[in-house]
């Protein structure tokens, strides 16, 4: 039995199981990985259920005992990862609407919540930190600065273009009207910097571009969701996000986070370069009144 046939089977029989085995499945639904890689006690303590549930779940899906149940799930894990052909979003969906049957809205807004909280406190805590600071590192040092997002990548690649910026005028987001934002990178050679952001479903036009980028000799900053994304094979550094959501959509909040504490990085070795051209930008922004202000609402009044 796979692991995603075995998923299905667990999200159809939610309903009927009792509450406290209904709390274990959900959890193995959203972290499959926790069942291979930790013991039966820590991912009980982590469900926040008894470890004889653990049990009790395995069984009534069919398992001899729980050992079964996790062998399913490590073979799994040892599988060499392949990229997503689809984006599967339609099966995702009906997960999610069963979930939502099983435990109302609250209850399913209450587990994307806690999700987003968890992956921003992982991120925070492991290895994450220390790419960024590697990441930070090539970018300060960058001759050009591109910016590389499409589909749900795109706002993450924007924000990050439009906050860099405001402190330095050599990025250049790969966006433009009839697909000419391409075009930019037959200018690009060796000291020019790329910041790709790419997550399973990979775009095929984010792959394209990320490989005919690296081929010029532009040192490529991934912002992905696995060692074994096809930007990351490409990448001189990589910064690895998590993705996984209980909605049928994967979740862009933690590359956002990434971005957004990649760019603070930059800025903040910056120096009085940084300081002087933030404050140019300030200085533009009032000058065409970019930002609402109560007392200009009071001058236009009178």
């Amino acid at each position: 039995m796979e692991t995603r046939r075995l998923a299905r089977r667990i999200a159809d029989a939610l309903p009927q199981l009792p509450p406290r085995l209904q709390v274990a499945a959900r959890h193995v639904l959203d972290h499959p990985d926790d069942v291979a890689l930790l013991s039966m006690r820590e991912l009980a303590r982590r469900a926040g259920v008894p470890p004889v549930t653990m049990t009790r779940l395995a069984r009534q899906l069919g398992f001899d005992d729980y050992a079964g149940f996790r062998d399913l799930h490590a073979k799994a894990l040892r599988r060499p990862a392949r990229p997503p052909e689809t984006a599967d979003f339609s099966a995702r969906a009906g997960l999610m609407q069963r979930r939502q049957r099983t435990g109302g809205d609250a209850a399913l807004a209450g587990q994307i919540g806690e999700a987003m909280a968890r992956h921003l406190a992982s991120f925070a805590a492991g290895e994450g930190t220390a790419a960024l600071v590697a990441a930070a590192r090539l970018v300060g040092r960058a001759r050009r600065m591109y910016f590389l997002g499409l589909r749900s990548c795109y706002a993450v690649a924007f924000h990050a273009a439009y906050v860099y910026g405001l402190f330095r005028d050599n990025g250049l987001l790969l966006d433009g009207p009839g697909d000419t934002g391409i075009d930019a990178l037959r200018h690009s050679g060796k000291g020019d910097v790329l910041l790709a952001i790419s997550v399973a479903p990979y775009t095929s036009a984010a792959v394209e571009r990320v490989r005919y980028a690296a081929q010029r000799g532009v040192a490529v900053v991934a912002l992905t969701d696995s060692t074994a994304s096809p930007i990351a094979a490409a990448a001189t550094a990589s910064i690895l996000v998590p993705t996984d959501t209980p909605s049928f959509f994967h979740t862009v909040t933690p590359a956002f986070v990434a971005a957004e504490s990649l760019i603070a990085l930059v800025a903040a070795h910056g120096g009085d370069r940084a300081l002087g051209a933030i404050r140019d930008a300030e200085r533009q922004l009032g000058a065409f009144s970019a930002y609402w202000s109560p007392r200009r609402k009071r001058a236009q009044a009178s």
